[in-house]
């Protein structure tokens, strides 16, 4: 596709690294905002619907999210990507194809999940379950591209208001149901009223920038064949996560399968973070790939930084406070995920420095070394989850997750050091964080009630980053500027 006119382009203006720290920061408060709204819905759920059902309700979820991926072919990211590198003239027909493309293939998943679930040998309800969820992934998808002038545009306030909104609406649903006594099929169908008044809400707000969903095959073919590759590996990099949790529900029982759901939920809300934070500024890095490599390098060596001194401090905050967070988001009849939820709390280092790292691969359009990091990520995780979980269920499991994130993050680095290392970054401040959270996790031997140990703990980290002088650069600035 051609290259775009710069002229009038915020992303190639000065303004567009501010744009996305302050875009990285109001998406971050919103997700913020949309985390303690999934924890009031998540708490209401899970005490609801109890262990075995929420093992059930979140086997599906997984199950939909893996075929989905598959056939959805990557198009969210490739779209965000594409729609940053055309001429402004032909953005407006990009998404009209792109909306239509991605009807047709997550209504194809849709059909293809519910047949899954059926030779899986699931009983009726979450068969139908698994075709209400794919209908509500389909208006999902819908939002979610149209939202992505918003994004490239780096005009994040209403996209982060998107993402709340969503949030409310499913938290508000949930609890509707849970009044009414509902079973797992109504919940599994929660996100059909959400995506109803969502799509509605997104189109306003960029009325007159593009086109309606259309058929183009010349189109959708051209975004295929973009995708080959790239949509691979995309897919495998889900797949490879999501499978966890069917694969627990296959070789362990429903108490075990339960306690794994509610740690992993856990783990995919805050492991969400760092990929919503580079996603902002992957427009910025996709037109520095294309025009300016010594201000890709720079980007994803701030990027880096900052991402390794959130993940540490995640770390610390699943490890320490394992226990309250459990008792929090599931209730005491879930306490037993407490140790699976710590060994997952590890694993979230490796998503936080994945995520850069692996943006940074996208924008360079090393589609093959990303679906090789991916596969090996999916060649570690699948046999490991599958042996650790019989031998010791939920935290059994949660160790092969460990082993794959790791793998996947050490994939992705290796990728940079051989493909581009001009772009590969350094150790940098993020390494100062490590013995920080090394010092925080020293709380632990306190005889103390495990959110005070937390909190107490995320403190300690706190000092330990100024006294190293570990905060980047662009964090102090934010702090200056909050208290100015």
């Amino acid at each position: 596709m051609a290259a775009v006119d710069p002229q009038g382009d915020v992303l190639d203006t000065p303004s567009a690294g501010p744009l996305v720290i302050r875009g990285g920061v109001l998406r971050g408060l919103g997700y913020v905002g949309s985390t303690l709204l999934a924890l009031v819905g998540m708490a209401l759920v899970t005490r609801h619907l109890g262990v075995a059902n929420f093992g059930r309700f979140q086997t599906v979820i997984s199950l939909i999210t893996v075929v989905g991926t598959v056939t959805d072919a990557g198009m969210a990211t490739l779209g965000l990507r594409e729609y940053s590198q055309v001429r402004d003239t032909e953005r407006g027909a990009l998404v009209g194809s792109l909306l239509g493309l991605r009807i047709t293939l997550t209504l194809t998943g849709a059909v293809i999940a519910a047949g899954i679930a059926a030779a899986l040998g699931y009983d009726s309800d979450l068969v139908v379950g698994a075709v209400l969820a794919g209908l509500g992934l389909a208006l999902t998808v819908v939002q979610t591209t149209l939202t992505i002038p918003l994004a490239v545009e780096l005009r994040n306030l209403p996209v982060a208001s998107l993402d709340v909104l969503r949030q409310l609406l499913t938290t508000v649903i949930y609890a509707a149901l849970v009044v009414a006594g509902a079973g797992v099929v109504a919940f599994l169908a929660v996100t059909i009223p959400v995506g109803v008044v969502l799509v509605p809400v997104a189109a306003v707000l960029v009325r007159g920038r593009i086109s309606r969903p259309r058929i183009d095959l010349p189109g959708w073919g051209r975004l295929l064949r973009a995708a080959a590759v790239f949509s691979l590996a995309i897919a495998v990099g889900t797949i490879y996560l999501y499978t966890a949790q069917i694969l627990v529900a296959g070789v362990t029982d429903a108490r075990e399968t339960g306690l794994f759901a509610a740690s992993f939920r856990t783990f995919i809300v805050v492991g969400a973070i760092p990929g919503l934070l580079i996603t902002v500024a992957f427009p910025l890095l996709s037109r520095a790939a294309r025009d300016d490599r010594e201000r890709l390098s720079y980007a994803v060596q701030r990027l880096l930084d900052t991402s390794v001194v959130l993940g540490v401090g995640a770390c610390v905050a699943f490890v320490v406070g394992a226990p309250a967070i459990i008792a929090i988001m599931a209730g005491s009849h879930f306490a037993d995920a407490a140790p699976a939820l710590r060994v997952q709390g590890v694993t979230l280092l490796a998503t936080f420095v994945l995520a850069p790292t692996g943006f940074a691969l996208l924008s360079l359009h090393l589609h093959r070394a990303i679906l090789l990091a991916n596969a090996a990520a999916l060649t570690v995780m699948l046999p490991s989850v599958g042996l650790l979980a019989s031998a010791w269920g939920a935290t059994g499991a949660a160790a092969g997750t460990v082993l794959g994130e790791t793998t996947l993050a050490a994939g992705y680095l290796i990728a940079l050091r051989y493909q581009a290392p001009q772009i590969m970054p350094r150790p940098g401040r993020g390494v100062r964080a490590v013995p920080a959270g090394l010092a925080a996790l020293a709380v632990l031997a306190l005889p103390l009630p495990s959110w005070v140990q937390a909190v107490l703990a995320l403190a300690v980290y706190v000092v330990m980053l100024a006294l190293l002088r570990a905060i980047p650069e662009e964090l102090r600035e934010l702090l200056r500027r909050g208290r100015a």
